[in-house]
């Protein structure tokens, strides 16, 4: 059977992720599977197999239109059996043009509770979803089915809650020099937060944060649009000895740095189901999260959750497990058992039973 997933963007985020780690599963299982991005954002999957472009660069004006016939012409080419879509413009776009070409299932991913889209994003899925486009149309956590809730029932008969899962994590024997390899100061706490530099993961707050929590460095990982603006908040506070922007990594880089730092910390103002999060879970890191209600359903109680817009709560929260070895314990124990109610097993055989 062959298998082809659809995202919007190529760069490291939580949705491509799922696609990929979905993607390496499924081929395991003797699956054929592609991945396809609608347009190049940043080259983070790009030497991985099995995976294309359509637009080397972001679109604008008719770029839109040369993707739309390049994945038609694509989609009647190579004649997949099953289409996954992830992201909300891969979705409208995707299941468009494969309703009238080749897949007989046409699988939709809403990954966003569905209030955070465009407007005309939001419309489109709204419309394609209540006239037969998605074969099956799949909410990743209960924040994500809660949105649509005044949806029409023809919409939401073809809705199915999977979580996104993860693997069982391999860490290699180079994890304990990763603190000279990227020229962090030794025997100091290392704070770290895994995600985009957007304003919905809210790491101006964090930064803010810093100033009050002693001696700690904070590590950023990931890219975004706010790169900018969040070094020059760094440097107005005097922190540029202490925040590390370290970009997009490989899988295994943000492994590592999560395995040798002391606390996930992730004030995110919405999300559906961050992997980020999951990934930091299994590898027992305490978390400090935004009392939102995607982080009440993923982390539940084996964290600590706080207002993510006010920094003093962050401070405080995450000094608490810095200056408390056994609160810091416990809190380590909780992530690893919650982090095994999503696995990526579950995951697959989740999608696997769509295809049929």
């Amino acid at each position: 059977m062959k298998i082809v997933q659809l995202v919007t963007q190529m760069e490291a985020g939580g949705a491509q992720r799922v696609a990929i780690l979905l993607g390496e599963a499924l081929r395991d299982q003797g699956y054929s599977v592609e991945i396809w991005f609608l347009y190049l954002k940043r080259p983070a999957y790009a030497n991985l197999p099995g995976v294309r472009v359509l637009l080397e660069r972001p679109p604008s004006g008719l770029d839109y239109l040369r993707i739309i016939f390049k994945l038609q012409k694509l989609l009647q080419s190579s004649k997949p059996d099953v289409l996954i879509t992830h992201t909300h413009y891969a979705n409208v776009i995707g299941q468009f043009v494969a309703r009238f070409s080749h897949p007989s299932k046409r699988i939709a991913v809403q990954h966003n509770p569905v209030h955070t889209y465009p407007k005309i994003a939001k419309w489109a899925d709204l419309v394609l979803g209540t006239t037969g486009f998605y074969s099956a149309n799949v909410a990743v956590s209960q924040v994500v089915v809660d949105s649509l809730v005044r949806y029409p029932s023809r919409y939401k008969n073809k809705l199915i809650k999977i979580y996104n899962g993860i693997p069982n994590l391999q860490l290699d024997n180079s994890v304990q020099k990763f603190r000279a390899d990227w020229n962090l100061p030794e025997k100091t706490p290392l704070l770290i937060n895994v995600g985009r530099l957007a304003r919905q993961k809210n790491q101006a707050t964090l930064i803010e944060a810093l100033l009050n929590i002693p001696d700690a460095n904070l590590l950023l990982i990931g890219e975004g649009e706010l790169r900018h603006h969040l070094i020059e908040k760094v440097m107005a506070l005097g922190l540029e000895k202490r925040v590390h922007f370290l970009g997009e990594l490989k899988s295994q880089d943000v492994l590592a740095l999560l395995s040798i730092s002391d606390v996930f910390v992730f004030p995110s103002l919405y999300e559906a189901m961050p992997m980020a999060l999951v990934e930091a879970m299994s590898l027992g890191l305490p978390i400090v999260a935004g009392d939102i209600p995607a982080m009440r359903e993923v982390l539940g109680d084996a964290g600590i959750l706080i207002p993510p817009e006010k920094a003093i709560s962050i401070a405080s929260s995450v000094c608490q497990i810095l200056n408390s070895p056994e609160l810091a314990l416990r809190l380590r124990e909780s992530s690893r058992q919650r982090a095994s109610l999503f696995s990526g097993q579950k995951m697959v055989e989740s999608y696997a039973k769509l295809f049929y």
